[in-house]
C-alpha cells in the first residue's frame, strides 16, 4: 500500500497498525506541489496494491504516473473529491487542500477504511479506524476552544498561498488574501498583482502574513517590508509533516501546532 503526502501517510498509518505494509512517497518537509518522484518511487507506485492519493491536482508531479498505475491495475483512492472539496476562484477548480478540515479528514478515514476493507475483508477496519475517528473529532473541538477568545469580526487571515480556504470554513475566519495567485506555491506573482497585494496589506490590520514553512519566505519578507507598520512572517506547516521533534511530526500534532500558533498572534 502506498500513500503519496506525509499526512495522507501518517493517516494512514493510524488506521492499519502495522497491519500491512505502508509506502509514504513524500517525506516530511516536502512540498507536494513541487516534489519530484524518484524512479524507485515511480515504480512502487505502479507496483502497488491501493494508492491513498489527495487528488484535485495538489500531486502535480505524479498526475501521469498515477494514471499509469490505474492502467496496470493499481487500485487509486483520491480522498479530495469526494470530500465536498471547495470550488477555487477559477472555473471548474477546487481547493485541493482538504486535510485543513478535520472534519473533512473524518470522511477520508471513512473512505480509506472502505477502501481497506475492499482489499482485504478479513480484517475489521472499522474496529481499527475507531479510535483515530474519536481522536479527530477530540481535535476539531479543541481547535474550536482556541478560538473562543478571538473576536469573530477580527477573525482574518492574509497567507502565502490559497491554502486555509478549509481551515478558515470551518472554524470561522476569512482569508483576505493571498500572496501567490492561486491553489499551488509553483505560480509566482506579476508585479502588478504583488503591488496589488502591498496595498492591500497596508489598508489592513492584519498582524501577520502566514506562509508554508516548506516554501521561500524571501516574498512574504519582501511584501511586509513594504508596509509601514509591523506585520511578521509566521510560517505554519501546510503541505507536509515537520521534521521528528517538532511537534508538527504527525497530523494531529500539525493541526495543533498552527492552531495555537494562530492563537497566539491573535491574542497579541
Amino acid at each position: 500500500m502506498v500513500a503519496t503526502t506525509s499526512i495522507l501517510g501518517d493517516i494512514t498509518a493510524n488506521l492499519i497498525n502495522g497491519t500491512v505494509t505502508l509506502t509514504t512517497i513524500m517525506p516530511p518537509g516536502a512540498d507536494p506541489h513541487e516534489f519530484e518522484p524518484s524512479a524507485r518511487q515511480v515504480a512502487t507506485l505502479r507496483s502497488a496494491d491501493l494508492i491513498i492519493a489527495n487528488g484535485l491536482g495538489l500531486e502535480e508531479s505524479l498526475e501521469d504516473v498515477l494514471q499509469a498505475a490505474v492502467e496496470d491495475g493499481v487500485v487509486l483512492l483520491e480522498v479530495g473529491p469526494e470530500v465536498n472539496p471547495l470550488p477555487l476562484a477559477a472555473a471548474g477548480e477546487h481547493d485541493p487542500h482538504v486535510w485543513l478540515d478535520p472534519v473533512r479528514m473524518i470522511e477520508a478515514v471513512d473512505l480509506i477504511t472502505a477502501a481497506l476493507t475492499d482489499l482485504d475483508a478479513s480484517v475489521d477496519w472499522i474496529a481499527d479506524a475507531a479510535t483515530y475517528r474519536a481522536e479527530l473529532q477530540t481535535l476539531n473541538g479543541w481547535i474550536e476552544q482556541q478560538f473562543d477568545s478571538v473576536d469573530p469580526s477580527a477573525r482574518v487571515l492574509f497567507t502565502g498561498h490559497q491554502a486555509f480556504g478549509y481551515f478558515a470554513a470551518r472554524y470561522g475566519f476569512e482569508v483576505v488574501a493571498t500572496i501567490l495567485p492561486g491553489a499551488t506555491t509553483t505560480v509566482e506573482p506579476s508585479a502588478s498583482s504583488f503591488a496589488a497585494v502591498v496595498e492591500m496589506l497596508e489598508a489592513s490590520s492584519v498582524q501577520a502574513v502566514f506562509t508554508d514553512i516548506t516554501e521561500s519566505q524571501a516574498l512574504a519578507e519582501q511584501l511586509v517590508g513594504q508596509v509601514d507598520r509591523t506585520v511578521d512572517v509566521v510560517p505554519l506547516y501546510v503541505g507536509a509533516l515537520g521534521p521528528e521533534g517538532s511537534g508538527a511530526d504527525s497530523y494531529l500534532g500539525l493541526m495543533r501546532w498552527n492552531a495555537e500558533t494562530i492563537r497566539m498572534v491573535f491574542e497579541r
